[in-house]
């Protein structure tokens, strides 16, 4: 990509972060991101496939340092404990509720953006980068070591632990260290389900 090129899609990711923080992720056109952005609308489109693809750009761009730490949990494995890792690791997932969930509940809502997110996953396949493939990836990787159970799936594992996520994003939190708090008890009470059992003596 060129440098003007770079330019055009860090100017519309910026719009697309102004408009939706003025009328929400439903009632945020590609028309009013182009105009925000002093583009015009198909510009958008020689940069994104489509909206949802935008979003989650503005939304992961603007959290690299979280969804790098994230990528990076794998490389992890046999470090500390598995229940300390992901804790820490989902607690910072936690973190990114109030951009995420508001986008995934107009995801759920606007079938439009459902469609284009199920061709994008079907379109990466298997191999989706992102939150769920990291900690797939760091459970596999502890499975080998001996540190999770044999017959536990990794990305069945995964899939709970960012859903128990989204769960607890659905319930009012006081402020970010009661919701630390709550996402690392839950946390644990899963984590301890795929620990081995402790040998007897």
């Amino acid at each position: 990509m060129t440098r003007r090129g770079e330019a055009t899609r860090a100017r519309l990711i910026e719009a697309t972060r102004a408009v939706v923080r003025d009328v929400g992720y439903p009632r945020a056109s590609t028309r009013a991101i182009a105009q925000a952005a002093g583009v015009a609308e198909g510009t958008i489109y020689r940069h994104f496939p489509h909206k949802t693809a935008l979003f989650f750009a503005a939304v992961l761009e603007a959290n690299a340092p979280v969804i790098d730490r994230i990528a990076a949990l794998p490389g992890r494995a046999g470090e500390g404990t598995v229940e300390g890792n992901l804790v820490e690791a989902t607690v910072h997932l936690a973190s990114l509720r109030d951009e995420i969930m508001p986008l995934e509940l107009a995801i759920a809502a606007d079938p439009e953006l459902s469609a284009q997110r199920s061709e994008a996953m079907a379109a990466a396949g298997p191999s989706l980068p992102g939150p769920a493939e990291a900690l797939a990836a760091y459970l596999a990787a502890e499975q080998r070591l001996g540190r999770i159970r044999e017959d536990v799936e990794p990305r069945e594992a995964a899939a709970l632990l960012l859903g128990l996520l989204f769960a607890l994003g659905t319930m009012p939190s006081s402020d970010a260290a009661d919701l630390t708090a709550r996402v690392a008890s839950a946390v644990r009470l899963v984590v301890r389900g795929v620990l081995p059992a402790p040998a007897s003596h």
